[in-house]
């Protein structure tokens, strides 16, 4: 089994307009709702792709257990604590004009010391059937720095891979426990090391990682596994949402490894994951038969 741990899930929401604008009264065309939260995407593509895939996350009041309804009718296992407050929504605009795209992130609830042990109980138990971790997102607000420090070394001292994809101090603090993988974007990389060179990028995160995935949006993916490096693209006519396209990467990287597949089936793959998510409406989610068609014509070449 994956288990994907999402601390901060979301009801992620599209609202439409026919135009956006500022300082006015805008009325909404349509709005559409999905389960959201890094690692919910990451789980949803999973099952996608097939495998038995379980959710570990903090669940507040209706909006919690409407994501946690959507999520287990797809066959998706959802465990964590119910919490006080509410699980957030997040909206992204849709219009015809420069507002096309903007996110809105809501604000989520307070975990409590207490919340958190029974989150680390429930992670400890699934960690017994698991095979490799997926931690990915923010953590709720909180007291206490919760961060996936600790998850990781759990993880490693069972000798469980763990697969990253934050930002942040969050980031940083995850690096220094040395996780199996890690995805970040070229925004993050230049964040941490002050270049957008994603050769050097990678070769700096394999002091930390056995292998580092860097996405360029529409140019590509970047592979490194501390062995070769390579670049891998998978090409789309048109693209009507790239919200969640890293996530559904991260999907496609960890069914890869799961499935041993060699580096550059696992660029393909993953690659071919993200492009699958930006021709969909379905927001942060992809269909197996469109990675199969992509897969059939990515782009892979070995860099030096």
């Amino acid at each position: 089994m994956i288990l994907c741990v999402c601390p901060n899930p979301a009801i992620d929401k599209f609202i439409i307009f026919d135009n956006f604008e500022k300082g006015i009264v805008n009325r909404v065309s349509e709005e559409r709702s999905f389960p959201g939260g890094k690692g919910v995407h990451v789980a949803l593509g999973i099952k996608e792709l097939g495998e038995d895939v379980a959710l570990l996350a903090f669940w507040g009041g209706l909006t919690g257990q409407w994501i946690k309804q959507e999520c287990e009718s797809k066959g998706i296992k959802c465990y964590g604590p119910e919490v006080e407050g509410h699980t957030r929504t997040c909206f992204t605009i849709k219009s015809n004009n420069d507002f096309n795209d903007t996110e809105i992130l809501g604000d989520g609830p307070i975990i409590s010391e207490k919340d958190y042990s029974a989150f680390l109980v429930d992670y400890k138990q699934l960690l017994k059937n698991t095979d490799i971790i997926s931690m990915s997102g923010s953590w709720p607000k909180n007291t206490f720095e919760a961060d996936y420090a600790q998850l990781i070394d759990i993880a490693s001292k069972l000798d469980k891979k763990s697969f990253i994809d934050c930002s942040g101090d969050i980031l940083l603090t995850a690096l220094k426990r040395k996780p199996f993988a890690i995805h970040i974007n070229h925004h993050e990389g230049y964040d941490i090391y002050k270049t957008t060179n994603p050769i050097k990028i990678s070769n700096k995160l394999n002091k930390n990682c056995k292998l580092i995935a860097i996405t360029y949006g529409s140019k590509g993916l970047y592979l490194n596994n501390g062995k070769e490096i390579i670049h891998a693209l998978s090409k789309v006519d048109k693209v009507i949402s790239a919200v969640g396209s890293g996530d559904s990467l991260m999907a496609g990287l960890i069914v890869a490894c799961k499935r041993g597949y060699d580096l550059i089936e696992t660029a393909k793959l993953a690659a071919s994951c993200g492009a699958a998510n930006c021709i969909r409406e379905d927001l942060g989610m992809f269909y197996k038969n469109d990675v199969e068609e992509l897969q059939e014509r990515c782009e892979v070449k070995f860099k030096n």
